[in-house]
């Protein structure tokens, strides 16, 4: 009897589940910096981006699946690069521009998205 059911290496399962719960972390780390303005809707709109990925890395981390993630994860970089660099976009939205407060949520989740870019290499290099 066959089944149609592959199962994943445990090593591949474990760094997507590591994976899934960066994705979550900056689902997280999007809405706290929610604070009720025009901004706040793209932040909520990146959260809900974040989650999709990280319940496929959870269940079946595919290559397809990581391919995806790093295709976000390198979006929201480039998204946050111009942020934080001062492009005019910054000050039209005001819920995504580092205030004191702000700040070190912005660096924490730059810090998750490129840990998860790491992570999606790294599945890249251990697929045959």
């Amino acid at each position: 009897m066959t089944t149609a059911v592959v199962a994943a290496r445990p090593g591949a399962l474990a760094l997507g589940r590591v994976a899934a719960g960066l994705a979550v972390a900056s689902a997280a780390v999007h809405l706290l910096l929610a604070d009720g303005s025009l901004g706040s809707v793209a932040m909520v709109l990146m959260a809900a981006a974040c989650l999709p990925c990280a319940w496929h890395l959870w269940r079946h981390p595919t290559g397809s699946v990581w391919r995806l993630t790093a295709l976000v994860d390198a979006a929201m970089l480039v998204l946050h690069a111009q942020l934080l660099g001062g492009s005019p976009s910054r000050h039209a939205m005001h819920g995504m521009h580092a205030e004191a407060g702000s700040g070190a949520l912005m660096w924490l989740g730059l810090g998750l998205v490129t840990a998860q870019l790491g992570l999606a290499g790294a599945a890249a290099l251990r697929r045959p």
